[in-house]
């Protein structure tokens, strides 16, 4: 048992290292060739873990193996795009000026009911709103809308545009977060000074983030009712 439960950490550990390598994405966003990749690996894995007789070397460099062929299919896919055609295939248009295009959706195997389930997912509910719809190679359905059906922006709408500067996470449960600090330069005495001017102690901050123009959002905790405040600060 003992040796059952170190191969299966040890095991465990070199498949996450090799997933790791091979690029951080999730299952819905694998290409066909890397799901099969990661299919193979777990079985891989799996056989060595259930059957102590097999040597760990038979499911680590297979597994090697894999890997390898996997990092220069990838290369190859980046520098010809024939090659990535093979391995990932190419975009089909589904749904063409609101017509469903019933070859398209035969040659790959595509129902109506996916079809409305994959539109309704995109907060679409009606054929007839659709420009395209266009099934991508991991399996995932873009949708564009028409014009007419398209939310207007602040820019069409001529209003005032709000920053879009990027949001660091600056405290997180009471506790200053070090890569924030680090993006919005930062220092432990100048939190302290915001918090203390706005009547604020750390402990009492649920969620904080704040942007490089000093948007400052904070939740705090549930002893305060979850408030939240939105401040500008000058850093």
């Amino acid at each position: 048992m003992l040796t059952l439960f170190l191969r299966a950490i040890f095991l465990d550990l070199f498949v996450l290292l090799i997933l790791r390598l091979t690029g951080k994405r999730q299952v819905s966003d694998l290409q066909p060739y890397d799901l099969l990749m990661t299919l193979i690996i777990a079985d891989l894995a799996s056989t060595a873990i259930a059957d102590t007789d097999i040597p760990l070397l038979y499911s680590i460099v297979p597994i090697l193996a894999l890997y390898l062929v996997q990092r220069v299919l990838a290369k190859l896919s980046l520098k010809s795009s024939a090659v990535r055609r093979f391995l990932c295939g190419t975009p089909q248009i589904l749904i063409m000026d609101g017509v469903l295009q019933e070859q398209v959706m035969r040659r790959t195997n595509y129902t109506v009911r996916d079809l409305m389930d994959s539109l309704r997912s995109n907060g679409v509910f009606d054929v007839g709103e659709v420009a395209y719809a266009i099934l991508e190679t991991n399996g995932s359905v873009s949708v564009l809308l028409k014009d007419a059906f398209l939310q207007p922006t602040k820019r069409d709408l001529k209003l005032k545009e709000e920053s879009s500067a990027l949001k660091h996470l600056l405290i997180l449960e009471g506790r200053l977060q070090k890569s924030g600090l680090d993006s919005l330069h930062l220092d432990r005495k100048r939190v302290d000074a915001i918090l203390k001017r706005n009547k604020l102690t750390l402990g009492s901050v649920f969620f904080a983030q704040m942007d490089g123009d000093g948007d400052l959002y904070i939740q705090l905790d549930r002893a305060h009712s979850s408030r939240i405040l939105h401040l500008k600060e000058s850093i």
